[in-house]
């Protein structure tokens, strides 16, 4: 699963520049995020009917139609399978129309020792410490009158470097696979499906980091220096 995530620079352009989209109305003041969690809002890109991208925050959370409420009720996920999303009728729907990129230059998964003892948190980055795209699918929903975007991440199987930590890991998308994902007009299932495959063997590192990580308020920098 992917259950937190970083994007550490400091200033939106960053991100503006990187995506080729603008802030969305309403979005805010953005802040660098050590330490990204489920349940809180979170920076993503999201494309209108014309292709327009737009860098806004969606609550990182999908909630389905069945859920109670935006955030909580019964249903509500951080993350999808990619091979839920291919046996589950509700999830290609999203997938044909409803994708996002939730933005990020990093993130953290818990490996289990094994002699046992405490999971062991590593941070995940490009090599080159670089932004990159996380594929997501999104939903507007609806809560005391109050509309609300969701999310979630999609994972798959691990590349090389994550088979060691944990057995999936986020898709993450290079600058075409983003093109394409954000692309309204793309709507053959099949070749967005491809795209949700394990990033490349040599692409990315791995390093431990404190286990100040595991408390989900905790959003400072001590969450990503390496141990």
């Amino acid at each position: 699963m992917c259950g937190r995530f970083t994007i550490t620079v400091d200033r939106v352009e960053l991100i503006l520049k990187k995506f080729s989209a603008q802030p969305a109305p309403g979005f805010g003041d953005y802040r660098p995020r050590f330490n990204a969690a489920p349940s809180q809002v979170v920076p993503a890109i999201v494309a209108k009917d014309d292709g327009t991208r737009f860098l806004t925050g969606i609550l990182w959370s999908l909630t389905p139609p069945w859920a109670e409420k935006p955030g909580g009720g019964y249903g509500a996920q951080i993350n999808v399978r990619s091979d839920t999303i291919a046996k589950n009728k509700y999830f290609l729907s999203l997938l044909r129309d409803r994708r996002c990129v939730f933005v990020a230059d990093g993130f953290y998964e818990w490996q289990k020792p094994p002699g046992g003892g405490g999971k062991i948190p590593y941070r995940i980055r490009l090599k080159d410490g670089g932004i990159f795209a996380l594929a997501g699918l999104w939903r507007t929903a609806e809560a005391e009158d109050k509309k609300t975007l969701t999310g979630a991440i999609i994972t798959t199987g691990p590349n090389a470097v994550m088979k060691p930590i944990h057995n999936r890991m986020p898709v993450l998308l290079d600058r075409k696979g983003v093109d394409l994902w954000l692309d309204p007009a793309m709507t053959d299932l099949r070749e967005l499906q491809e795209l949700l495959a394990p990033a490349p063997d040599g692409a990315l590192e791995a390093y431990p980091v404190s286990t100040a990580v595991n408390n989900a308020r905790l959003d400072s920098e001590l969450c990503i220096k390496p141990l």
